[in-house]
């Protein structure tokens, strides 16, 4: 059975208005689902209630005047290839008591043509050129409704959701560029409802196939442009990394060099990729004619060159170059983030890091006050000799003295027996990180300021001092100041190694290096274990961004390598992040988008259901008992990935 079809004879359209009617009036007045409707219209009379429209409307707005009229038909790509068909078919439908009309890509009637006494009826509902026959505008009917699910459809009497198109019957098909896949506009066939025929719909979908075979030679004469567009390119810079685009955002032609700098293996896996997205929101949103665009986490820039015939963007050229993009965000080694405040401390420690003051670091847990420390050694006059690190937290308080000061032979049992040189000594010319300040035992603490003061050291079981030429960086995430009035830490002692502070911000502050960081890490994860770099959507970078990350870049790193490790089909899923993230990025979700328990329990089915059928949307559709439709707007309500 065509469940694009309302009729499927003319005899007995009388009983099944009448059952249509009464579907209606408990959709409208009881808001009850209807039980004998085809579900095409259920999901449009929904969509209708969504748009707000009022289902006892008794006509469309007109929203464009004669000059409108006259500006939208010049733009029309299809009209002139549509008007010999629809003229031809009126001359073969005379008599009928049939409208055809055409309507453009967002529902609009651009041309009727039909016999004056159905075309005076058809005025009452403002079924005229100008008038907008999108669902948002008119309810469900054929030229909307088409427009919506991309595909004919035919719609009788009490299926139309607005009052005043009951009296009516309509078939429309959309049409299509048969090269790009582009809606271009509608063709409609409308008569009253007792002229109903259920062959409506074959015709116009017949209409539709010749005004698209009518537009090939245009589309064949634009692909030829687009191609013609990359040879002039290609040869004028002798470049094999260039992409061309048709305004659908479909490959015309893509150098094979291309997909090396792009990470992938095939080009139907570009579709899915992450960057690409955001490159398609650039194309989509960018009103400009040339621009570039970015790519650090592929190392790429990309310029972008929009192809134009006449007034008329027809595609994109992208010119894929190699760069050194991630060096010039990571400013020093490891250190990544372009965010205001990470830009901000990186300018301000450069002017600190070739000096010899020493230097406290501040900050959360996990934030890479480490990676900042080596960092500034890098940086400093000292870069050649060693950097040593020393966390004062993590060693027992009885070692930490011969750690940092050494000790001779035979200061203590199980000792070396040759002694042992503390870290001062290993750091001599260089830098030492004394990492976790905060935690160093108050009685020690006399010792280390003696040691900053007279910059020599004694070694346990030793009176002998040793000079020692030492740069010192300290590092901690807890409160000094509270320290110090705690009576925990040495005030004299905090303002020796206090000379200049710099507080590394916690990933909350510097959000916007949160996409940067996840690709930067995936692509070294991908390398570390060997695999190929997974693509990652727009859905998970958005909840990742949002995640309150306690534990910082540290946390970032183990979310990433696991996310890495444990993705399916090269994809990184929100199903690929550890337990914790999930659970986090759920609780998420359900904020944002406002869920009420039975949304949850939904979008929990669909999600499960995606997982268990490996992304084939038919098939959850079906297990659903929904259309596929349908489940595309509930993927989107639900922000739900389709894999």
């Amino acid at each position: 059975m065509n469940t694009n079809l309302a009729v499927l004879s003319a005899n007995n359209l009388h009983i099944k208005m009448r059952e249509l009617e009464s579907e209606w009036d408990n959709f409208v007045s009881e808001k009850q689902k209807p039980n004998r409707i085809r579900q095409a219209i259920y999901q449009s009379w929904k969509r209708c209630e969504e748009y707000e429209v009022d289902p006892l409307q008794k006509q469309t707005s007109i929203i464009m005047d004669d000059d409108s009229l006259s500006e939208t038909i010049s733009k029309s790509k299809i009209y002139a290839a549509s008007l010999p068909i629809i003229r031809t078919l009126h001359e073969q439908i005379k008599g009928t008591g049939h409208l055809i009309t055409l309507a453009d890509d967002k529902g609009r009637i651009i041309h009727l043509e039909g016999e004056h006494h159905i075309k005076a009826q058809a005025e009452k509902m403002s079924f005229i050129r100008g008038s907008d026959w999108s669902e948002r505008a008119a309810g469900s009917n054929a030229i909307g409704t088409a427009l919506a699910v991309g595909h004919p459809i035919q719609i009788f009497s009490y299926e139309h959701f607005c009052e005043g198109v009951h009296p009516w019957i309509c078939s429309a098909a959309p049409i299509k560029d048969p090269l790009t896949g582009k809606n271009l506009g509608i063709i409609d066939l409308t008569a009253p409802n007792e002229l109903g025929q259920p062959h409506s719909l074959s015709v116009v979908q017949n209409i539709s196939e010749m005004i698209q075979q009518n537009f090939k030679a245009h589309s064949f004469k634009q692909r030829h442009r687009l191609q013609e567009h990359y040879e002039n390119f290609a040869k004028k810079l002798n470049s094999d990394s260039v992409i061309v685009l048709d305004e659908m955002l479909n490959i015309v032609h893509a150098d094979q060099k291309c997909r090396f700098l792009l990470q992938i293996d095939h080009w139907r896996q570009i579709g899915v990729h992450s960057e690409f997205q955001h490159i398609r929101n650039s194309l989509l949103t960018n009103s400009e004619r040339e621009w570039e665009l970015d790519v650090p986490s592929l190392q790429i820039k990309i310029f972008v060159q929009v192809i134009v015939d006449g007034t008329e963007r027809i595609g994109y050229l992208l010119h894929l170059e190699k760069t050194n993009q991630i060096r010039d965000y990571t400013h020093w080694g490891r250190i990544i983030g372009n965010s205001q405040p990470m830009n901000q401390l990186i300018a301000r420690v450069k002017i600190a890091a070739p000096t010899n003051v020493p230097i406290l670091l501040t900050g959360e847990s996990g934030t890479g006050k480490e990676i900042f420390a080596r960092a500034i050694h890098k940086e400093s006059s000292r870069h050649q000799s060693s950097f040593i690190a020393i966390n004062c937290g993590a060693i027992p308080k009885e070692l930490l003295a011969s750690e940092l000061f050494g000790y001779e032979s035979g200061a203590f049992t199980g000792g070396n027996p040759k002694g042992k040189p503390g870290k001062f000594e290993e750091a001599d010319g260089g830098t030492l990180l004394l990492d976790e300040i905060g935690e160093m035992p108050l009685d020690l603490q006399v010792y280390l300021l003696r040691v900053l003061q007279e910059k020599e050291i004694v070694r346990l079981g030793s009176s002998r001092p040793r000079p020692v030429d030492v740069r010192i960086i300290a590092s901690t995430n807890r409160n000094m100041k509270e320290l110090i009035q705690e009576g925990k830490f040495r005030e004299d002692l905090y303002y020796r190694l206090n000379v200049v502070e710099f507080n590394i911000p916690s990933l909350r502050e510097r959000k916007e290096d949160i996409p940067l960081l996840i690709r930067y890490y995936i692509i070294k994860y991908a390398k570390k274990h060997h695999k190929p770099v997974p693509t990652i959507g727009n859905d998970v970078l958005s909840l990742l961004n949002e995640y309150k990350w306690p534990g910082n870049i540290r946390e970032l790193t183990n979310t990433i390598e696991y996310a890495v490790l444990f993705c399916s089909n090269n994809q990184i899923t929100l199903n690929s992040l550890p337990d914790s993230i999930q659970k986090s990025s759920q609780r998420l979700i359900d904020q944002r988008l406002s869920l009420s328990e039975l949304e949850q329990e939904e979008r929990h089915k669909i999600k499960q259901l995606i997982e268990e059928t490996g992304g084939n949307l038919s098939e959850v559709a079906r297990r659903c008992q929904i259309a596929r439709t349908t489940l595309y707007r509930k993927l989107e309500k639900y922000q739900l990935p389709v894999t």
